[in-house]
């Protein structure tokens, strides 16, 4: 049961993830509109066998900007997904070698991408197309650079009260007992030289682990991994606000979901396991919670209109049928969108995310 509670909030932010990939295809958000000067532009593009060259050349470096971040924030959140689902499921079997090795990429380089993304996206362009080994996170300077960078994402996506940028750096970069670079890294390795996280004598990284081992690298994976999941949610809700604008119902309704669920996991942090910034997530997202409550005359949530809330976003006192109702309008709302949309960029030249 532990465990349970928080691997199941692990996957509501994943489907929140999946969702917004699936709706943004369904309704051709991830679809880049280029305004053209007149037929000799058009006839130009036309005529370029490469678009980001005729980008290039044209000067049109907001354009590029603009038609990468399309590009690329549904792609690589998709391989992140793919990525987590198969590290929730190894967990799941007990697996937990699996589960780290998974882990790696998407919490070490898919997230810096996506934070380089929020940072500048103009910058992002200029080294996507020059030099893409820029990229990598080790040219943020080492731990003490993450934090520094991590703490203007915090601010650029207004999330300075939730997170704590130390925390999240020490979480994927460090190789310490609380980070999972160490982790991650035993379990991709047999041997490791790192004096933090040193292969013992006779022994072989996660090969023998007995079942103790597993219940300490189940507590230290749903101790940490949805504190940086809901950090994900956060940075690609800011992120798509500039290419796909979400109905703020829709967004307080997932916001109420995944709080709820934070106060569940809260409750079952294992001793020994708690972190000043993991208590401060849990405090402030409480906090916030009883304050929409307050101000929308909804009772203080009990423990089952929490669990309600977390599995289907419904209000305290709310009925299953005006939850039903509130979905249906989400989807009317979806749907009113996909056709807005489709209609403004019908008169505009369309530049499918696979082109390049």
């Amino acid at each position: 049961m532990t465990y349970n509670v928080a691997h199941d909030l692990c996957f509501i932010v994943h489907d929140v993830l999946v969702q917004f990939l699936v709706s943004g295809e369904a309704s051709g958000a991830f679809v880049a509109s280029i305004s053209l000067d007149g037929p000799a532009e058009a006839h130009a593009l036309k005529a370029s066998t490469d678009i980001f060259e005729w980008l290039d050349v044209s000067g049109r470096v907001k354009d590029r900007a603009n038609i990468l971040k399309t590009i690329i924030l549904p792609a690589v959140l998709s391989d992140m997904l793919h990525c987590i689902y198969e590290a929730l499921q190894s967990s799941r079997k007990g697996k937990l070698n699996v589960s780290y090795i998974l882990l790696r990429k998407p919490l070490q380089e898919s997230l810096f991408v996506l934070e380089s993304i929020a940072l500048d996206e103009m910058e992002f362009a200029s080294k996507l197309t020059t030099d893409p080994l820029r990229l990598r996170p080790k040219n943020a300077g080492g731990p003490e650079g993450q934090a520094s960078r991590i703490k203007l994402v915090l601010e650029a996506i207004g999330a300075t009260n939730l997170f704590d940028a130390n925390y999240i750096a020490q979480l994927r970069y460090v190789k310490t007992d609380d980070g999972f670079d160490g982790v991650c890294n035993k379990a991709m390795h047999l041997f490791t030289e790192h004096p933090a996280i040193k292969t013992e004598i006779l022994n072989i990284n996660f090969i023998f682990s007995d079942y103790e081992s597993k219940l300490s690298q189940w507590s230290y994976l749903y101790t940490r991994l949805p504190y940086l999941l809901i950090y994900t949610l956060r940075l690609v809700e800011h992120i798509a606000a500039g290419i796909v604008p979400t109905h703020p119902d829709y967004l307080d309704d997932i916001s109420r979901r995944i709080a709820a669920g934070v106060l569940l996991w809260g409750r079952t942090l294992p001793s020994g396991y708690e972190t000043a910034p993991l208590i401060q997530f849990i405090a402030e997202t409480a906090r916030q919670l009883e304050t929409e409550c307050a101000s929308k005359g909804w009772r203080s949530p009990t423990r089952r209109d929490l669990r309600r809330m977390a599995f289907s976003g419904a209000v305290p006192g709310e009925s299953a049928a005006d939850v039903k109702e509130r979905y249906a309008s989400f989807a009317r709302l979806a749907e009113l969108d996909r056709e807005a949309f489709l209609k403004a960029s019908a008169a505009s030249l369309k530049t499918p995310t696979s082109t390049r």
